[in-house]
């Protein structure tokens, strides 16, 4: 009787701390909750980031007035930036960029663009992952030994990005830049030299949020 009692007594022993274990190790629905939560990442009014961008300027073509097209004669370059967006909804988000970037003539000189823009972002996102389309629009400062012009320029853009946590994202991104050069004729360049540039970068990015 005392031997099935003690077998009886290590069986149920046993099986309470099979239960108990296998009750520790799941997660509770607020667990679950808690998981979920950190994988949606959703943005408000007001809310703000900050980017850093560095990479390879590619120069593409010039056409001119008569759509007729020419090489840049530029060698690859470097390019960086630095952004700052503040959120106005969950999917847009709008701020300023700085940039510049460097690349080398045939004859070694050096051309500098240094791009200020207005940039706005819609955001796509399937989170740990963010796609952002962008369209910055602006002034470019284009120098070139001690010849030095303002245009305007125009930077389209896609990106793609993974978030670490709430704060830190990592990505790549590809911008197009067109570059009009116009010239009036009125000064002591001729209409005839006006040219449309084309240029891309290609970079990796930090992105800050706060």
């Amino acid at each position: 009787m005392m031997k099935d009692f003690k077998k009886k007594l290590i069986l149920i022993l046993a099986m309470f701390i099979f239960i108990s274990g296998s009750l520790w190790a799941a997660p509770s629905d607020d667990e679950d909750i808690d998981d979920q939560d950190t994988f949606v990442e959703s943005y408000g009014l007001g809310d703000q980031m900050f980017i850093i961008n560095a990479g390879l300027f590619i120069p593409l073509f010039f056409f001119d007035r008569d759509m007729e097209v020419f090489d840049t004669n530029l060698t690859l370059g470097g390019h960086g930036s630095l952004c700052w967006q503040v959120f106005l909804s969950n999917h847009f988000s709008l701020g300023a960029e700085l940039g510049g970037m460097f690349a080398l003539s045939p004859n070694e000189r050096v051309l500098y663009m240094i791009p200020l823009t207005l940039k706005a972002t819609y955001w796509i996102r399937f989170y740990p992952f963010e796609i952002p389309l962008s369209l910055g629009l602006g002034g470019n400062l284009s120098v070139l030994e001690e010849a030095a012009h303002i245009d305007f320029i125009a930077k389209p853009s896609v990106g793609f990005y993974w978030n670490m946590n709430e704060e830190w994202a990592f990505g790549i991104n590809a911008t197009y830049w067109f570059v009009p050069q116009i010239y009036s004729g009125s000064g002591k360049v001729s209409s005839d030299h006006s040219m449309f540039g084309n240029f891309m970068d290609a970079s990796l990015s930090v992105l800050f949020r706060f």
